[in-house]
């Protein structure tokens, strides 16, 4: 069997080959890669989706220029997570990438598929609690991805409150039935956004009392979402004022902080828009490089940039890169946490990016050491 790897994770990549030793393999760090260097006539196209919505769209232009018939085998990440509908492959299987090798390399062989959400201990485990809690005391259900957060709210609330805290869709449609009130970390602005718009599309989830952390960098339209108990609160308020809050809307007292909504969603063109090289910069590349060099730089670059396949293969993969660090920060509890918002603001930055691609005029006047470093600051 031969089989495609795409992934920048080198002990993933390792991993995989090592149990598929007795097959042909062939790897790739990005979709560009193995469009451009690898056979056609691959069995299997095992793609590591740790870029979130990025990844769909690599997995579609695989799809669509070079792998049609290929079975793809897709290791997705609960910590940016992809959404199967927009994937195009039909001939596709999703298994989360944090599997051991031999447990994907059976998925790859057709000989089982690991399932996608957690065994069933683990929801025997969450069913058993969460009946116990709902009879004797109201059931607060947190859907967040920030541990500290979710670790203050459920210490403040224990003792008059069941809590139950879970981090994806399945979960929340899951135990949101159970749950007297649902308090929603918004902290992934037009992720969080989306899906609660899918939550209200649910008659029995729709409802319920809801409470939605709304992080002011990353806001939402809240007058979008059609849930009719839903508040709003700051998510770097103070835990106990969010505690009161969510005691309001379990006894249906009037809620002081939802007469003070966060404003709403502005545009940012400073933080996502590509910055204009200062003119004091300017001068100086212009002082210290000749026209003639210049010229030279430029004509080189500029056929570079003016082919928007290179430009978004360079940022993806550098995305990717960085990805793969922030997971392996918060694997580690990291003090920092890594918002999960990133993706999609990333996702605005490439589409912006290549739409303007007029910044090649500027890039034109300037030296490639200028143009790496302005490239850097936007990745960082």
């Amino acid at each position: 069997m031969k089989i495609l790897i795409i992934s920048f994770d080198k002990n993933l990549v390792s991993g995989l080959e090592n149990v598929f030793s007795e097959h042909d393999v062939f790897t790739a760090k990005n979709a560009e890669e193995a469009i451009t260097l690898s056979p056609p006539d691959v069995d299997v196209v095992i793609f590591d989706a740790i870029s979130g919505a990025i990844s769909e769209e690599e997995i579609n232009q695989l799809y669509k220029e070079k792998f049609k018939n290929q079975r793809y085998v897709i290791l997705y990440d609960e910590l940016f997570p992809i959404d199967e509908q927009n994937i195009l492959p039909p001939d596709k299987v999703l298994v989360s990438r944090d599997a051991p090798p031999e447990e994907i390399a059976k998925t790859v062989l057709g000989q089982s598929a690991p399932p996608k959400e957690p065994p069933p201990p683990a929801e025997e485990k969450k069913q058993e609690p969460a009946e116990e809690k709902g009879k004797e005391k109201p059931l607060v259900l947190i859907v967040s991805f920030d541990k500290k957060l979710t670790d203050s709210l459920e210490k403040l609330l224990s003792g008059r409150y069941g809590v139950e805290v879970v981090k994806n869709m399945k979960a929340v449609r899951e135990k949101g039935l159970s749950a007297d009130i649902i308090v929603y970390d918004a902290i992934s602005g037009s992720i969080a956004e989306r899906n609660l718009m899918e939550i209200s599309e649910v008659p029995e989830l729709r409802e319920k009392p809801f409470l939605i952390l709304m992080d002011e960098l990353f806001p939402i339209d809240v007058e979008r979402i059609n849930l009719p108990k839903k508040a709003v609160i700051n998510r770097d308020a103070p835990h106990e004022v969010i505690v009161e809050e969510i005691e309001r809307l379990i006894t249906g007292a009037p809620s002081e902080v939802k007469e003070e909504p966060l404003p709403p969603p502005q545009p940012e063109p400073e933080r996502v828009e590509l910055p204009e090289v200062p003119q004091t910069q300017k001068q100086e590349v212009h002082e210290s490089v000749s026209e003639g060099e210049v010229k030279e730089i430029s004509r080189a670059l500029s056929e570079k940039l003016a082919d928007e396949k290179f430009v978004k293969m360079v940022i993806v993969e550098a995305i990717s890169r960085e990805l793969q660090g922030l997971r392996d920060e918060i694997k580690l509890d990291a003090k920092e946490y890594i918002k999960d918002t990133l993706e999609s603001v990333i996702r605005e930055e490439i589409e912006k990016s290549l739409l303007e691609i007029g910044i090649a005029n500027i890039i034109r006047e300037e030296t490639r050491k200028i143009v790496e470093k302005k490239i850097s600051e936007l990745l960082r």
